[in-house]
C-alpha cells in the first residue's frame, strides 16, 4: 500500500532543508546537491516517445529523455528523485524496471509508482505555495508559474 503521508513529508523536508519560500522548485539542483546527477539522453527512436526518464541507482544519476518537454522533463527529474529518496532498495533490486509513460498496469500502479508520483506532486506544486497564488491566478498562469503542466495544476488544485 502506497505510503502518501511518507512522500509528502519526505518532499516538505526537502523544501525544508533548502529554504524554498516561492515557486518554481528545481528538482534538478536539489539532485545535484544530494550527489546525484541528471543526464539527458537521446532515446532509440521505438521508445523516445514512451519513456521519459529513469534512475539509474548504480551510477547515481537520473537519465532523462531529452526529447520530452520541458514541463516533463521537471516532473520526471523530480519523480525519479522520488525514487531515489523514497526507493533506493526497490531501484538497486531485480524488481526495478523502467516503466513506459502510457504504462498498462496489470492491477493497480505499483506503490512505489504511487509514491514517486506523490512525492513529484508535493515537491514541485507544495499545498502551501499553491494556497497562496490559486484565488489570484488562473490554471494556466499557475501552470506556467509552478513549470508543470496543466494537467498536473488541476490535480493539485483538486486537493488544494
Amino acid at each position: 500500500m502506497a505510503n502518501f503521508a511518507l512522500a509528502q513529508r519526505e518532499a516538505e523536508n526537502l523544501i525544508e532543508k533548502y529554504r524554498i519560500t516561492r515557486p518554481p522548485i528545481d528538482p534538478e539542483a536539489i539532485a545535484k546537491d544530494l550527489g546525484v546527477d541528471v543526464v539527458y539522453a537521446e532515446f532509440n527512436k521505438d521508445i523516445s516517445d514512451q519513456i521519459s526518464g529513469y534512475i539509474d541507482p548504480a551510477s547515481c544519476q537520473i537519465v532523462v529523455n531529452k526529447a520530452i518537454s520541458a514541463s516533463r522533463k521537471i516532473y520526471t527529474i523530480a519523480h525519479e528523485l522520488g525514487h531515489y529518496i523514497l526507493h533506493r532498495d526497490y531501484a538497486n533490486s531485480q524488481d526495478y524496471q523502467v516503466l513506459l509513460r502510457r504504462n498498462q498496469y496489470e492491477g493497480a500502479k505499483p506503490s512505489e509508482e504511487q509514491e514517486a508520483d506523490a512525492f513529484a506532486a508535493n515537491l514541485l506544486v507544495p499545498m502551501k505555495f499553491l494556497r497562496q497564488y490559486k484565488d489570484v491566478a488562473s490554471s494556466s498562469e499557475l501552470a506556467r508559474l509552478f513549470c508543470v503542466s496543466h494537467d498536473a495544476i488541476l490535480h493539485r488544485l483538486r486537493r488544494a
